[in-house]
Parts: structure tokens; C-alpha cells; sequence
């Protein structure tokens, strides 16, 4: 084993794990780090992200009940009625007519998207992290805050994409098949399970749309921020 310059040995060894019991020819293989795709100490984002102090899960169910509730209230009463009277739709009429339904998509999915995607990009916030202290962050590099393409592709997993199942089939099954309604009990257990998801995910607890977009959601209080 040859000696550097200032003593120390090259290559680096690895605690545990020493060069000079190793066969001509072979190297030793530092531990694989699974969940980054590459070798511990190799992949820096998720190993400091699970550093950050992460956010409990009933915090961030608070803070998406309370978005929705906004969101969805503001909805209906301003943009519903706005959007019927623009495409001629009276709200006395079928309540399963095509375009209620289309404009109830727009109201419970586009809105709360817009809204979701706007807030992340300028603070990493929406009103509801904000009022239960929670914020969204990069998991590489761990706590920075995410740039628009992330925000936006956050948003559109967690209000559009995670709600087109449950529409496709409601608007089916009230307009061609009525038994296409069980789709719809099957897509919306399948979001439930993509916000379930942050319960066993490790290390970061990270929803399906979290994991999607590379962001980690932290308890804003705790985190230290570096001062300028």
C-alpha cells in the first residue's frame, strides 16, 4: 500500500473493510446502497435527506385536508357557477351530464393543481404546510428548496393524475356502463394508497408523488436554515 504525500495511505480504506487482505486483482466493493442506485457514501442526496426532520404524517393529512377544503369551497362557489353558465349548463339540470362532470374535474383537480403548483414554486408552501409549518423540499441536494419543473410535476401527479381514474370511470359509468362505478371505488383505493405510501416508506417517508418528483416533506420549525 503506497503512502501519499501528507502520510495517508491510498486508497482510502473503508473502516471494516481492509485493502491488504484483498487477492491480486481484486478490489473491495464498499456496501451498495440500494435505494440511491449506487454505492454508500458515493450518492450524497438521500443519505442527507434523511437527515432533515421529516414530517409527521398526520401534519401533512391536516395540511391536505385543510388545501382541499380551500381550494374546493373557493371552487364551487365562484369558478362551478362561473364555468355552467359559460358552457349553458343550468344547475338545476343532470347532475351526471357530461360537461357538470367535466367542470367538476376542472374544480377538484385543475384548481387545487394550479393553486398547489404556484405555491410550491414561489415558497415550497401552500397555505395549509404553511399554517401546520410544513414545507417541501429537494431530496438532491437534501432541504433545497425545488424549482419550478419540480413543483409543477408534484402538483400535477398529486391533483390530476391521481384523480383522472376516479373521473374516467364516473364519467363512464353514468354514461355508459353503469357498472364501471366499481372502477372508480378501485381508483380512489388506489390513491388513498399513494398518500399511505409515506407511512412505510423508508427512509424518507416519501408519498408516491413525493417519490416521483424527488422531493421529501420537513417540519419547516425544526429545520436549520443557513444564514447568509
Amino acid at each position: 500500500m503506497s503512502q501519499t504525500p501528507y502520510g495517508g495511505q491510498y486508497p482510502p480504506q473503508r473502516p471494516g473493510q481492509p485493502y491488504g487482505n484483498q487477492s491480486y486483482g481484486q478490489q473491495a466493493q464498499p456496501p451498495y446502497d440500494s435505494y440511491g442506485g449506487g454505492y454508500e457514501g458515493y450518492v450524497e442526496g438521500p443519505s442527507e435527506a434523511a437527515d432533515l426532520p421529516l414530517a409527521s404524517i398526520w401534519r401533512r393529512a391536516g395540511a391536505r385536508l385543510a388545501d382541499a377544503g380551500l381550494t374546493w369551497a373557493a371552487g364551487f362557489a365562484v369558478v362551478f357557477p362561473i364555468t355552467l353558465g359559460a358552457i349553458g349548463v343550468e344547475k338545476e339540470g343532470d347532475p351526471w351530464s357530461t360537461p357538470i362532470l367535466v367542470t367538476t374535474f376542472i374544480v377538484m383537480s385543475v384548481l387545487p393543481f394550479i393553486y398547489e403548483a404556484v405555491l410550491l414554486t414561489m415558497s415550497g408552501q401552500t397555505f395549509g404546510k404553511r399554517l401546520l409549518g410544513l414545507r417541501v423540499v429537494d431530496v438532491d441536494p437534501a432541504g433545497e428548496p425545488i424549482g419550478m419543473a419540480k413543483a409543477i410535476w408534484r402538483s400535477a401527479i398529486n391533483n390530476v393524475v391521481y384523480q383522472l381514474g376516479i373521473f374516467f370511470f364516473l364519467l363512464i359509468g353514468v354514461t355508459v356502463f353503469e357498472y364501471a362505478l366499481l372502477g372508480m371505488f378501485f381508483a380512489a383505493v388506489g390513491v388513498l394508497v399513494s398518500y399511505l405510501w409515506a407511512i412505510w416508506d423508508q427512509p424518507l417517508h416519501q408519498a408516491v408523488h413525493d417519490r416521483f418528483a424527488g422531493t421529501v416533506v420537513i417540519d419547516d420549525r425544526e429545520y436549520e436554515y443557513e444564514e447568509e
